[in-house]
This record gives structure tokens, C-alpha cells and sequence, in this order.
């Protein structure tokens, strides 16, 4: 035998390959997840496919004419492109990930967004698409944020949860600076 195959044996006995396995298939499964369908945005419009991914993950949505938040994939109401107005998304705990924030281009009454616990989001640039409706967001406990400059550009922000984010850069300073730039807004940090 040669010293690969023995290695991969050793390996093998101990579960070190399953576990890899495992976890290769989990972050296949999220890239699957969070990929973005460009002609399904085209044929249901960015509101529905947005829904459609958070529920997909795990999450819950909720829409400006229904009063209660939705949490399972089956229910989204039927309806014509641009029937539909997504207010709300809560993805707390949920693999999301920073690639699948593109569905939130398009959004158009997107006033909550609940990321807290999310690890695979990083990029804050990401959610400048909805800069001009969101008002409420929650990043609390989102280790890999390191960088809160882009949260300077929505101008609509009321809320803002920063609580146990060590990942941000120089983060009291960063913190006084958004608080300066958005003297409305509370920040929970």
C-alpha cells in the first residue's frame, strides 16, 4: 500500500473523512440554498423568489397585506407578479449566506430584517438595495461582520442590534461613527 491510501485508511477509522464529507455536502447544500434564480425572479418577481429563499432556509417572512408572519414554504399566496409586498424577513439562526442576500434586490417595502446568529453573512454591502425602506435590523450575534461602513446608507434605519459582534473593526469607534451618520437610529450594541 502506499502512503496516501494508508493515510486515508487512518483517516478513515477515526471519521475524519465522514466528518469532512458531512460538511462538504452542509455547505453545498447552503450554496444550493442561497444561489440566486435570475429566471425565476424574472417569471414570480424578486418579492416571492426573496420569500421563497428565507422559508427555504428555515426562516419567516412577512407580507404587507397579512398580519400574521409566515413560516412555511406551502403557504405564500398565489398571485400576479408584484402582488406580493415582502416587509419583513427573520432569518435568525439560519444559514443564510452573504451570496444570498442578492435577493434582496428588488425589494421595494422591505422594512425588517432580522439576520442575528446568521455566521455566513459577512458583506453589509449587501443590503444597500434596500437602503431606502429598511428600518429595523437585526445583525446581533454575527460573528463575521467586520466592516459597518455600508450601514451608512440607510438613511431609513430606526433600529439597529450590534449586540456580541466581535468581528467588527475598531468597533467603539465604528459604533460612534454610525451613530453620528444616523443620528436617528438606536443602536443596540
Amino acid at each position: 500500500m502506499n502512503f496516501a491510501t494508508v493515510t486515508n485508511r487512518k483517516l478513515w477509522d477515526k471519521g475524519i473523512i465522514q466528518r469532512l464529507g458531512k460538511r462538504s455536502f452542509y455547505m453545498w447544500l447552503n450554496f444550493v440554498f442561497n444561489r440566486v434564480d435570475e429566471g425565476r425572479i424574472e417569471e414570480f418577481g424578486p418579492e416571492r423568489v426573496a420569500a421563497e429563499w428565507v422559508l427555504r432556509c428555515g426562516g419567516g417572512v412577512k407580507f404587507k397585506h397579512l398580519e400574521k408572519w409566515m413560516w412555511d414554504y406551502n403557504a405564500i399566496p398565489d398571485g400576479p407578479v408584484g402582488k406580493l409586498a415582502l416587509e419583513g424577513i427573520n432569518a435568525k439562526g439560519v444559514n443564510i449566506t452573504t451570496g444570498g442576500l442578492q435577493h434582496l434586490v428588488g425589494l421595494q417595502h422591505l422594512k425588517q430584517l432580522n439576520m442575528n446568529s446568521c455566521r455566513y453573512v459577512t458583506d453589509m454591502k449587501k443590503l444597500l438595495p434596500v437602503k431606502e425602506t429598511l428600518e429595523h435590523l437585526d445583525i446581533g450575534n454575527c460573528g463575521g461582520i467586520s466592516d459597518l461602513t455600508p450601514l451608512h446608507e440607510l438613511t431609513k434605519l430606526t433600529k439597529l442590534h450590534l449586540v456580541n459582534t466581535p468581528g467588527i473593526k475598531q468597533r467603539e469607534e465604528a459604533i460612534a461613527t454610525l451613530q453620528k451618520k444616523l443620528p436617528e437610529c438606536v443602536i443596540e450594541k
